[in-house]
C-alpha cells in the first residue's frame, strides 16, 4: 500500500509534488516537480518546467508527451529506441537491439550519417552527452530506462531550440521517481524458452520531516532473445536521490547519483528472401540457415578478435558488443526569493567511457571475392577458418565481409550546469512570465578506432571465420582476418582527444491576455572547440599473424589540432487561443541548431592553425526551421473521456558534413555530403478511457524529400512515411489485467531507394495479483512471430531475391513476479 508524504510543514505544493501521470502529457526540457492532475483529465497536467510558467498541458502552446512508466514496461521495449515509438515525431528505424546506436529522426528530419544529430535525450532535466550523433559514442548507449523512471516526456520542435542546446529538433527527458508516494518493489524475469535474467527493483519514502529519498535500478544477464552463443548482456544500473524541503515549503535542495556499468548487443542484421520488384520488396522471409527472428550475427567462433593497439602491439579483445561505464553527482537547487523570485539550478558531473565491439553485418556474393585481389594476390579458394568445418572449403553463394571494430571510447565525460531565474508580473489585464537563463556545458570525446577487414560466413548462425588462398596455397588471411585498421582506408585508423564548450544565455517572455497567450524566446549558443586528432599516413606495415603478414595502418600520420569557436542564435514564437475550457489552438515557428562536433574532424576543414576553412564555417552548425499548427481537444462520448493533440507540421534544414564509415548515403565511406532537406507532415496523440479500458495511441506521418549537392529532390533515406503506436490495458478485475499493443511502419526506403514491406507488430501482457503486494506477469511481443522488417541495409542479389535487412525480434515471452510493499 503507498502513501503520498506529507512533511510536517508541507503545504499544498509539496503534497502534489511530482507523481507518474499514465495518460499525462507535459514539457520537459529542464525536469521540475510538477503537480499532477486528476487521473481523468490529462489535459490538467501542470507544466512547470520549459516554459516562463506553470500552465496545464491544454494552455501550453507546444507538442509534448508523457509516457508512463507502466506503459512502457507492458510495452516491453527492447531497447530505447522501441520505447521511443511510443513518441508521436519520433521516427527511429532499425532494430538495433539493448545496445543502442540506433539512427534517431524527429518530424522527417532525416539522420544524414548516424545518431541523433537533432534530437537530445536527458535525465532529469540534463543531457547525458551534449551532442546526440557522436561517431562510435549515439546518446542512445548512455541511458537506460529502469524502475527509477518514473516517466519519459518528449517535446518536439519549438522551445526545444531554446530551452536547450543541440535539440532543435526534439528532447526526450528521463523523469525519476523522488520519492514522494512511499513504496516501492523488487521484480525478477525471466525470458521464457531463452536465456535473460533481469532484476527491477525501487524503493522511496520519507527520511524525516523534511527529507525524502529514491533509489532504483536493474541487473541484468543472458544471451537475449537473439541467441548470440554467449552472454552478450551484462548490465547493472543504479540510480539514487534525495531531496530536503526548506522551511517556506515551495524550496528544496535535490541530490542525484547514477552508477551504470553496462554491456549489450548491437544487432547489426542478417540475410533474408524477398521479392523485389520496381524497387519494392514484399514477401520478405527468412534466410535458411539463419532467421533473423531468432538470431543474430554474433558467434561462439568470433567472440573475441586481435587488433594492433596504438603503440604497435598486437591485443585481443572480447566481441562485447556496446560497453558503457558511469558514474553521475547532481545537484538541484529550487529556491523562492521575496517577490516571488525563482531560481532554478541544475547541475551535474560525469565520469563516463566505454567501448564499441562489433561484427558489422555486410555480406556480398562469394563470386566477387573469388578472382579479387587481396592484400596483393588473387583469391582463388576460400576455407573455414574454425568450428567443425575448420580446412573445408566454403562454397555458400554469400560471404560476410564486413568489419571487426572495436572503438575505445576513452572519455566522454562532463560537467554541466543550468541557472534560471523567473517572475510573474502582474499587469493591468494580462499577466508577463519572464524567465532568463545561462547554460553551461564541457564535453569530453577522447576515442580510438580500430577497423579490421574481415571475412565470415554469411546466411549462418553462429557463422564461422573464413581464410582466402591464393592459387599457390599460400594463405592470405588469418582466421579471418586481412587487415589491421584498414576496413574503411587510410581514413579510420585514427586516435582523438576532443573537447567542447557550450555555453548560452536564454531569455523567454510570456504574455497571457484573457483567452490568448503569445510567447517567444531566445538563446544564444557559443560553441568553443580544441584537443587534437591523428588519423594514418597512408603507409602501411605488415604484423604477422599465425604465419601470415597482415597489413596493418596506424594512426601515425596526419594531425589536427582544432583550436575555433562558433556562435549562433536560435529563436522561438508562438501563440495559443483557448477556444473554450476543453479546446485550444496554436501556432508556432522557430529556428533551432546544432553543431557539428567530431564530425567535423578529417574532412579537410580543419586549417593548421585549428581554424576552420570557409567549408568548414559553413558546415559547423546546421539551421532547423519548424512550422506548426496544432488543437489540442478533450471531451466524453457517452462514458468515453478521451483527449486528442494534433499538429501539422512543415520544417527544413541544409547539412554541409563528413561521413568517414559506411552509411546508406555513403557506401563506402570518406563522403562529404552537402544535402538539403524539408518535410511537412502531421503528429497524433490520443487517450480514451472507458470505464476498465484504457488506451494511447499516437501516429506520424511525413512527405520527407532530400536535394544531394547539384541533384534534384527526391524521398529522404530511411524516414517512414508514416509510424504509429497503439496501447491497451483493460482490468477485468481487481486481480487481473490484460494488455495489448501494435506498433507499425509504413513506406520506408533505403539509401538506394528501395521501399520495404511493412507489417504491424502485435505484443501483449497479462498480470494477476493476488494480494495487493504480489504481482505475477507474462509479457510477450511479436507475438504473431511476424518477419518484418525495421530496416534494410541493401539488396545482396537481386536476381534471387536476397536482401540484408534488419528483422525485429521474433516471437519471445518473459514472466515475471513483482513483490511490492
Amino acid at each position: 500500500m503507498t502513501t503520498p508524504l506529507k512533511p510536517t510543514f508541507a503545504k499544498n505544493r509539496l503534497a502534489a509534488a511530482v507523481t507518474s501521470v499514465m495518460l499525462g502529457v507535459s514539457f520537459t526540457a529542464v525536469a521540475a516537480d510538477e503537480t499532477k492532475a486528476p487521473e481523468d483529465d490529462a489535459f490538467e497536467t501542470i507544466v512547470v518546467t520549459g516554459t516562463v510558467g506553470g500552465r496545464t498541458q491544454i494552455e501550453s502552446a507546444v507538442a509534448v508527451t508523457s509516457i508512463d512508466d507502466e506503459v512502457i514496461q507492458n510495452f516491453k521495449p527492447n531497447s530505447e529506441v522501441e520505447l521511443f515509438r511510443l513518441i508521436p515525431g519520433i521516427q527511429a528505424n532499425g532494430g538495433n537491439g539493448p545496445g543502442g546506436n540506433a539512427n534517431i529522426a524527429v518530424r522527417g528530419l532525416p539522420v544524414a550519417t548516424g545518431g541523433s544529430p537533432f534530437v537530445q535525450i536527458q535525465e532529469d532535466g540534463l543531457p547525458t552527452v551534449l551532442f546526440g550523433d557522436m561517431q562510435f559514442g549515439n546518446n542512445d548507449y548512455w541511458t537506460r530506462f529502469d524502475a527509477s523512471t518514473a516517466r519519459v516526456e518528449s517535446v518536439r520542435g519549438g522551445t526545444a531550440a531554446t530551452f536547450a542546446s543541440q535539440a532543435p529538433g526534439a528532447i526526450i527527458n528521463y523523469i525519476s521517481h523522488i520519492g514522494d508516494v512511499e513504496g516501492g518493489y523488487v521484480g525478477l524475469s525471466t525470458g521464457i524458452g531463452y536465456d535473460e535474467k533481469r532484476v527491477d527493483f525501487r524503493y522511496g519514502g520519507s527520511a524525516s520531516d523534511s527529507v525524502i529519498y529514491h533509489v532504483g535500478g536493474y541487473m541484468k544477464t543472458g544471451r537475449g532473445p537473439l541467441d548470440d552463443g554467449f552472454n552478450t548482456s551484462e548490465s547493472m544500473q543504479l540510480k539514487a536521490n534525495l531531496t530536503k524541503y526548506l522551511e517556506d515549503d515551495e524550496s528544496y535542495v535535490r541530490f542525484y547519483l547514477k552508477a551504470a556499468d553496462t554491456q549489450e548487443p548491437f544487432y547489426t542484421g542478417s540475410l533474408a528472401y524477398a521479392n523485389i520488384s520496381n524497387n519494392k520488396i514484399s514477401d520478405v522471409r527468412p534466410y535458411p540457415g539463419m532467421d533473423g527472428r531468432s538470431a543474430s550475427n554474433f558467434s561462439t567462433l568470433n567472440q573475441s578478435f586481435l587488433i594492433v593497439n596504438n603503440e604497435g602491439g598486437v591485443e585481443r579483445v572480447n566481441m562485447s558488443g556496446i560497453t558503457t561505464e558511469a558514474l553521475a553527482l547532481g545537484n538541484e537547487v529550487h529556491y523562492v526569493m521575496e517577490n516571488d523570485i525563482m531560481v532554478d539550478n541544475k547541475m551535474r558531473w560525469t565520469d563516463m567511457s566505454g567501448a564499441f565491439t562489433e561484427p558489422f553485418h555486410g555480406p556480398g556474393m562469394t563470386s566477387n571475392v573469388i578472382g579479387s585481389t587481396v592484400n596483393g594476390s588473387v583469391v582463388d579458394a576460400i576455407r573455414y577458418a574454425n568450428g567443425p568445418m575448420a580446412g573445408e572449403l566454403y562454397n555458400k553463394p554469400y560471404i560476410d565481409t564486413n568489419t571487426n571494430v572495436r572503438t575505445d571510447i576513452n572519455d566522454v565525460g562532463s560537467f554541466v550546469n543550468d541557472l534560471t531565474i523567473s517572475k510573474e508580473f502582474a499587469l493591468d489585464g494580462a499577466t508577463l512570465n519572464a524567465r532568463a537563463g545561462y547554460f553551461y556545458m564541457n564535453q569530453k570525446i577522447a576515442m580510438d578506432w580500430h577497423t579490421n577487414r574481415n571475412f565470415r560466413e554469411a546466411g549462418s548462425s553462429n557463422p564461422a571465420q573464413l581464410d582466402l588462398f591464393d592459387a599457390a596455397g599460400n594463405q592470405l588471411t588469418a582466421n579471418g582476418l586481412a587487415g589491421f585498421n584498414d576496413n574503411w582506408g587510410d581514413c579510420c585508423a585514427r586516435v582523438y582527444d576532443l573537447e567542447y564548450t557550450n555555453t548560452a544565455p536564454y531569455v523567454a517572455l510570456e504574455l497571457e491576455l484573457d483567452d490568448f497567450i503569445v510567447d517567444g524566446s531566445v538563446r544564444r549558443d557559443t560553441i568553443d572547440a580544441s584537443g587534437y586528432t591523428v588519423q594514418s599516413s597512408g603507409e602501411s606495415f605488415d604484423t604477422v599473424i599465425d604465419g601470415v603478414a597482415i597489413p596493418t595502418l596506424m594512426a601515425d600520420g596526419k594531425e589536427e589540432y582544432p583550436d575555433y569557436s562558433e556562435s549562433y542564435t536560435s529563436y522561438t514564437f508562438g501563440g495559443l487561443y483557448k477556444f473554450n475550457e476543453d479546446t485550444s489552438f496554436f501556432v508556432r515557428t522557430s529556428k533551432g541548431n546544432r553543431f557539428n562536433s567530431d564530425r567535423q574532424t578529417v574532412s579537410g576543414k580543419i586549417q593548421p592553425d585549428g581554424s576552420l576553412t570557409q567549408a568548414g564555417r559553413v558546415a559547423a552548425v546546421d539551421e532547423v526551421n519548424q512550422h506548426e499548427i496544432g488543437v489540442k481537444n478533450r471531451g466524453d462520448l457517452g462514458e468515453t473521456d478521451y483527449t486528442v493533440e494534433f499538429t501539422l507540421l512543415k520544417g527544413d534544414f541544409t547539412q554541409s558534413n563528413y561521413e568517414p564509415t559506411s552509411t546508406p548515403a555513403c557506401p563506402n565511406g570518406g563522403c562529404i555530403l552537402d544535402n538539403e532537406y524539408r518535410t511537412v507532415g502531421f503528429e497524433f496523440y490520443g487517450t480514451l478511457r472507458w470505464d476498465a479500458l484504457s488506451v494511447i495511441a499516437n501516429a506520424t506521418y511525413t512527405d520527407a524529400e532530400q536535394k544531394p549537392n547539384g541533384g534534384t529532390w527526391g524521398p529522404a533515406n530511411d524516414i517512414p512515411e508514416l509510424t504509429y503506436a497503439v496501447t491497451s490495458s483493460y482490468e477485468i478485475s481487481d486481480q487481473i489485467r490484460v494488455g495489448l499493443n501494435m506498433s507499425g511502419q509504413y513506406g520506408n526506403r533505403n539509401g538506394a531507394g528501395v521501399e520495404t514491406e511493412n507489417k504491424p507488430i502485435f505484443g501483449g501482457n497479462i498480470s494477476y495479483r493476488p494480494t495487493p503486494n504480489l504481482e505475477f506477469a507474462i509479457i510477450g511481443q511479436n507475438l504473431t512471430d511476424e518477419f518484418a522488417l525495421r530496416g534494410l541495409s541493401g539488396v545482396v542479389d537481386a536476381d534471387n531475391g536476397v536482401i540484408s535487412a534488419q528483422p525485429v525480434l521474433g516471437r519471445n515471452l518473459s514472466a515475471s513476479v513483482r513483490l511490492l510493499f
